[in-house]
């Protein structure tokens, strides 16, 4: 049987009524350093056409591209293993295990890397293929349902103050003032919402199904940050391929992953549907 969240743990309480929390000690210093090393070289690649982040199949040696948004950090072609370390180590498990226990399958890892360009993502809901402007009973019904055994984080290595949220909303149905920007002006402005602000080395695990927006504040010369999720799986789950991370089928994937990481790999492929 699947546990239960913790609803006694301060963290799990915060989260489930503000939507987010930030951890000050979810990753260790040398694990951090490890990792703004790792991505500087991934985005270093991405840019070069050493490597090529496609969602079909992750290549090499093709044209250099200026992407902000990097999602195959774990392919064999980047050659960083410190990606999978990270999803596997203590401090992070000490913060996801008072929601999901310890049997878990693979969500994702990626990063923003936002240099020059100009970065700007409206008001939204991470709801994906779901009705963005359904009834009452059909919102509701979705935040309930839509990624509930699953946990997302921010680890920035640069101080990042991108992401607007508007707390508790991952929980009710939207305001028809909320609604007018998430349908029709998605750079509005929305009552209540607060900049999440977030230090190097800090984690911010929040829930996308709350209404945030993300913004570059003027000022801020890079983004680099770490995106990360694990899911609590269960037997019988099944889950809708997420197709910018169908390069993960490709064969050689799973055999250069450590064994626990493989297990957590297994379990995503039982679950997903194609």
């Amino acid at each position: 049987m699947a546990e239960l969240p913790d609803m006694e743990n301060p963290q799990v309480r915060e989260y489930f009524d503000r939507g987010y929390f930030v951890a000050d000690d979810a990753v260790e210093p040398q694990m951090l350093e490890r990792i703004d090393a790792a991505l500087r070289r991934c985005v270093a690649k991405i840019r070069s056409g050493a490597v090529v982040d496609d969602m079909e199949a992750i290549g090499v040696d093709g044209p250099g591209s200026e992407a902000t948004h990097i999602r195959g950090l774990m392919a064999p072609e980047f050659g960083e293993g410190v990606f999978s370390e990270y999803l596997l180590s203590g401090p992070l498990h000490r913060y996801i295990r008072p929601f999901f226990g310890d049997r878990l399958r693979l969500g994702w890892v990626a990063c923003f890397a936002v240099g020059a360009q100009s970065y700007e993502i409206g008001w939204h809901r991470d709801v994906g293929h779901e009705e963005r402007d359904g009834s009452y009973e059909v919102e509701m019904e979705i935040l309930q349902r839509y990624r509930k055994y699953q946990i997302k984080w921010h680890l920035p290595l640069v101080d990042d103050a991108c992401l607007w949220y508007v707390p508790g909303s991952q929980r009710r149905y939207r305001t028809d003032a909320e609604r007018k920007v998430l349908i029709n002006d998605p750079d509005g402005e929305i009552d209540g919402a607060v900049q999440l602000e977030v230090k190097r080395g800090q984690t911010l695990f929040y829930n996308g199904n709350g209404i945030h927006k993300g913004v570059r504040p003027a000022g801020m010369a890079e983004r680099l940050t770490l995106t990360g999720s694990l899911i609590q799986h269960r037997e019988g789950d099944r889950e809708r391929l997420d197709e910018r991370y169908r390069w993960r089928l490709c064969d050689h994937v799973r055999p250069t992953l450590p064994p626990k990481m493989q297990e957590y790999y297994d379990n995503w492929r039982d679950a997903v549907q194609l």
